[in-house]
């Protein structure tokens, strides 16, 4: 399914629910029509695991945030704090389960240790070859099954994972720029979900931080590089302490939002309407934002901040997939609904005849 495909499916899906919500709101005016009442509004706080400077944060998060307080006429508020306002990136999943936060933002490699499946929702390496590609298989693939696995495995654990995930794609960032495969080993390289396994397979040391320390990280020489969306060379100003970026993508990391499962269900329908679509919208708009600016953001590294480009060629590229190669199989075993995604993720490759990461 291309992208004008997926976006027709998308579009038709709004048109089928927008009854739904004319219904919510005709009766909300109803109700409250010649009566002075309290403030009702309805307001979660939402802290995200990425800095308020990438594009995740600016162009998929507080999209969705805006969306919905502009349609819910003010209904539902949703205030997003950024990274350790209220709780370390990696605790946000605990503190969604106990209602200390009513919502979580970021990726799926911060709850794996309570969602085994977010380790896939995440993102793999050397499998989806553009990111429309991703958003098809984990959003609409046979009618949404594989998204429909993932959130049936948070709401085993109190939280409803929406139908969001905005994919980025990888590459590696090094302090000093890197010409070959060989040269990652023995570096200390910080990844999160798949990617310590990848960092491991390839002869490196993988180390877990939150992006909000990277920065520091690669100054102080606490790590060598990091697995990171290319475009975080320039929105976390990595660049000024990181001068290689080897590439092209090997894969893709996407942004993720669940909310606590009693939460959500406390809302009116016409309101859990307007929650859904607004994260389906939102995934789309950053994934628009993010093609369209892309290409300007690596020219300006290259051209003003002094950070070298590498591509490697097919040789090279092939190794970063043959270390990729064994993860698969490795994923799958991490639980019955890991090994049912793996295998739709089999099926989809083979419908389409590709593997491999050209994005």
């Amino acid at each position: 399914m291309g992208s004008t495909a997926i976006r027709v499916q998308y579009k038709t899906a709004r048109i089928l629910s927008a009854l739904t919500l004319l219904l919510g709101t005709l009766l909300a005016a109803a109700c409250s029509d010649g009566v002075e009442s309290a403030d009702t509004t309805i307001r979660w706080r939402a802290q995200s695991g990425v800095p308020a400077s990438s594009w995740l944060y600016q162009n998929h998060f507080v999209k969705f945030a805006e969306l919905v307080n502009e349609r819910s006429n003010g209904r539902l508020e949703i205030q997003i704090f950024p990274p350790g306002t209220i709780v370390d990136a990696y605790e946000q999943f605990n503190a969604v389960q106990k209602k200390a936060i009513d919502m979580g933002m970021g990726v799926g490699g911060y709850n794996v240790k309570q969602v085994p499946e977010a380790y896939i929702e995440q993102g793999l390496f050397g499998v989806f070859s553009t990111l429309e590609d991703f958003i098809d298989f984990y959003i609409y693939y046979k009618d949404g099954a594989v998204y429909e696995l993932i959130d049936a495995a948070y709401r085993e654990k109190g939280c409803h994972l929406l139908k969001s995930l905005g994919p980025s794609p990888l590459v590696f960032i090094f302090r000093e720029p890197l010409n070959t495969v060989q040269d990652l080993k023995g570096l200390k390289i910080r990844g999160s979900g798949a990617a310590p396994d990848l960092i491991t397979n390839l002869g490196a040391v993988p180390v877990t931080l939150a992006p909000a320390e990277l920065y520091m990280a690669l100054q102080t020489g606490t790590v060598d590089g990091v697995i990171m969306p290319n475009y975080t060379i320039g929105t976390l100003n990595l660049w000024d302490v990181a001068k290689g970026l080897m590439g092209p993508p090997f894969g893709q990391v996407a942004g993720d939002m669940y909310v606590n499962l009693e939460v959500y269900n406390d809302l009116s329908d016409d309101l859990k309407v307007i929650v859904e679509e607004a994260a389906e919208e939102a995934m789309h708009y950053y994934l628009e934002t993010l093609s369209a600016k892309m290409d300007e953001i690596l020219d300006l590294a290259e051209r003003e901040h002094g950070v070298t480009i590498v591509t490697l060629p097919d040789e090279e590229y092939a190794k970063i997939l043959e270390a990729a190669a064994p993860i698969l199989d490795q994923t799958a075993a991490r639980s019955p609904g890991s090994e049912k995604i793996i295998q739709l993720m089999r099926e989809y490759l083979a419908e389409k005849g590709t593997r491999g990461t050209d994005q």
